[in-house]
């Protein structure tokens, strides 16, 4: 009796012990995997590569064991074991490399977590009925046993309570990490759908603030082409930034100067205070925003206590992950605003003309406001064309765009409609008002000045208005085009007022460009 009851023991012992390892090595499957789908791609290549060639070899070989070890088992306790493999098979199956080439990173991570509930779940049941049959292998070896059996039952109890304490301990674990792991799909799914990079840079700022306990979170660009280091979202009232920030370079930053974290406060603090977040009370972190190797930027983090180490890989994680976010929404920016620019004069083209026409018009209906638009054409421009030669012609365009943008307001909108046109949208502008912009851009026009070049240039203007000469914003351009034919047509260099008295003719014309005479062809 003694014998039979030290070898139901010593199984129920032995079984208790290699569930509570499987489920430790599960455990690590799941947070590997999760970690993994959160990761950046050379991080995430290395951890998969780890779980491939180590982990879920090691756990199918433990699965075999176990099925080994419940052979004997009762029909519907052999199913549950079948279920199990089942389970784990399909929580397998999604770190596939096939999968994983497949589905986008976050997807991945959310199917992970949905296959890896019932598996845990599972795991719990497992133990608990190793634990329950132990328990009643005690009690009929106390019943039938002499000491030494109980002893070996005592201990084979005292095991599996440790295997379940300690599975426990571990789903405990995991689950407290899966937490954290939410909030980071949740996060990589919102960048995802940012609409541009300014969005971006606050979403980062407030999920960062929103993990972080006690933190205010600031992220800063680094901008070559002014060659200064720029927060690109709010800065809180006090902070010392305000004062550190204005006329600050880029490697200012020692952040963006090095590459790496930096660290002011607390016991990590540099050897070399940061000139841009020295400044600050308490503890910062500032972390930089690297796509392929070059810095972008860095976000720095402050708060009154130090960050543990915990907090610093989430740190890492979030800005490792919107880094090349961000990157390609700039590099999206950079594109869009080039396909909208004329490249010769900087101003934006005919497109972008359009796009702003329909923008503003629509506005000022809603609002009321008027709405002034000027077309500006610049005389004999083919002769200078001809006889100086289109680098001569070129050199006037830019020229002219140059006067543009320094005489307008900052709210007006002036770009190149094609060839020797330009047309500027004057918001909030009656059309009375809008003739002595007009009048002071054809003067302006008239003293350019080439070096080396003997070449007079001048432009004739038309300028209609919302609300007092069109209801549309293609019948305001119709009509400031017409005022422009009329201004050409009076002797050219001038500014000509849309007029009802005028536009029948203007019209005419219009419609059948054909049956006139050319404006610039010479009589």
């Amino acid at each position: 009796m003694w014998e039979q009851g030290r070898a139901i023991s010593s199984d129920e012992l032995t079984t208790s012990t290699a569930t509570a390892l499987l489920a430790r090595d599960m455990d690590a499957a799941y947070t590997l995997g999760a970690e993994a789908f959160l990761s950046a791609p050379a991080q995430r290549t290395r951890l998969l590569g780890e779980l491939y060639t180590n982990v879920i070899p090691n756990i199918d070989a433990q699965l075999l064991v176990l099925q080994q070890m419940h052979r004997g088992d009762p029909p519907d306790e052999h199913a549950d074991i079948a279920l199990f493999v089942h389970q784990w098979t399909v929580f397998r199956d999604v770190l596939s490399p096939t999968n994983v080439a497949a589905l986008p990173p976050a997807a991945l991570a959310a199917r992970l977590k949905a296959a890896y509930q019932p598996l845990s779940a599972h795991l719990d049941r497992l133990i608990q009925r190793e634990q329950n049959d132990a328990i009643a292998d005690q009690a009929a070896a106390s019943a039938n046993a002499t000491w030494v059996a109980l002893a070996i039952a005592g201990v084979a109890v005292v095991g599996i309570g440790l295997g379940v304490f300690l599975l426990r301990r571990g789903i405990r674990r995991v689950r407290l990490a899966v937490e954290p792991s939410e909030e980071q799909v949740e996060f990589a799914d919102t960048l995802q759908i940012a609409n541009n990079e300014k969005e971006a840079h606050q979403l980062l700022r407030r999920y960062l603030e929103r993990i972080l306990p006690a933190t205010t979170a600031v992220v800063l660009n680094r901008n070559n082409s002014a060659d200064r280091l720029e927060a690109v979202t709010p800065l809180p009232d006090d902070s010392p930034l305000g004062e550190t920030l204005p006329g600050a370079k880029p490697y200012s930053c020692l952040t963006v100067r090095s590459g790496r974290t930096h660290y002011e406060g607390g016991p990590r603090s540099a050897l070399l205070s940061c000139p841009v977040c020295g400044p600050y009370p308490g503890a910062s972190t500032c972390t930089p925003l690297v796509v392929g190797g070059e810095v972008i930027g860095s976000v720095l983090l402050n708060r009154p206590t130090p960050y543990n180490e915990s907090e610093e890989e989430r740190i890492r994680e979030s800005v490792s992950q919107a880094a090349p976010v961000l990157a390609n929404l700039r590099n999206l920016a950079v594109a869009e605003v080039r396909a909208a620019t004329d490249g010769l004069t900087g101003l934006p083209n005919k497109r972008a003309f359009s796009d702003t026409l329909h923008r503003m018009f629509a506005q000022a209906s809603t609002t009321g406001a008027p709405l002034s638009l000027m077309l500006l054409d610049l005389d004999k421009f083919k002769h200078v064309n001809d006889e100086r030669g289109h680098a001569v012609g070129d050199q006037v365009l830019a020229n002219v765009g140059a006067v543009l943008r320094s005489s307008l307001r900052p709210q007006d909108f002036a770009g190149r409609s094609g060839g020797e046109e330009f047309a500027v949208l004057l918001p909030g502008t009656e059309a009375s008002a809008a003739l002595g912009i007009a009048e002071r851009v054809r003067a302006s026009i008239s003293e350019i000045q080439l070096p080396g070049a003997d070449v007079e240039v001048t432009a004739s203007i038309g300028v209609a208005g919302f609300p007092e000469h069109a209801g549309t914003p293609d019948r305001l351009e119709r009509l400031a085009d017409a005022a422009l034919y009329v201004a050409k047509r009076q002797g050219r260099n001038r500014v000509e007022l849309a007029e009802a008295a005028s536009l029948d003719a203007a019209d005419d014309w219009l419609e059948d460009p054909g049956g006139g005479t050319d404006p610039e062809t010479p009589a």
